[in-house]
């Protein structure tokens, strides 16, 4: 579900940088905002711009850096219309912003593709630290649904795919049962 009303996506950015507390730089902010799929770059880019205009986000400089929060301003607006996003995208990407941004701090980064393969798809998922590649999973899937349906998974779960990776070719499988 990709939301495309400006006044959804303007609430939609507040509420998540009501929930997650914190300072973000704009980078992460957009990666936050578009990683579910839910908004587009562009229309982020435009309600992002608007929402400072209207001093609904503030802009802090901490130790030099540029970092964005929300205003006691947009706490109020959010607070009074945050019931307009489905409780399934709030929730979901809620949980995905708060797993980028702790993954962001230990350095980790995750990217998971589907492409076309000949007469199926490839899915190309990776967990990459500051300096190595942790785990790189590739695997020829025929059904297109089916490599997205793992690309979810990989993008929603990818520290328990990796950790259950590792409890499988340790041959600790009760890893796998205790989840």
């Amino acid at each position: 579900m990709e939301l495309t009303n400006k006044f959804e996506i303007k609430v939609f950015i507040l509420y998540l940088l009501k929930n997650i507390g914190e300072p973000l730089d704009i980078t992460t902010i957009g990666e936050v905002v578009v990683q579910d799929a839910f908004v587009n770059y562009f229309d982020f880019s435009i309600c992002f711009s608007d929402l400072l205009e209207s001093r609904q986000v503030d802009e802090v400089e901490i130790e030099g850096e540029k970092l964005y929060a929300i205003s006691s301003i947009g706490v109020l607006m959010v607070s009074e219309v945050q019931s307009a996003l489905y409780a399934g995208v709030k929730e979901k990407a809620l949980r995905s912003a708060q797993r980028l941004i702790a993954l962001k701090r230990h350095g980790n980064r995750i990217d998971c593709k589907v492409e076309p393969c000949g007469k199926g798809f490839m899915l190309n998922a990776s967990i990459v630290d500051k300096e190595k590649t942790l785990l790189r999973l590739e695997t020829y899937v025929t059904d297109e649904e089916y490599a997205k349906l793992m690309q979810s998974n990989f993008n929603e779960r990818a520290e328990i795919i990796y950790k259950g990776s590792l409890a499988l070719l340790s041959g600790d499988v009760n890893f796998i049962f205790d989840e």
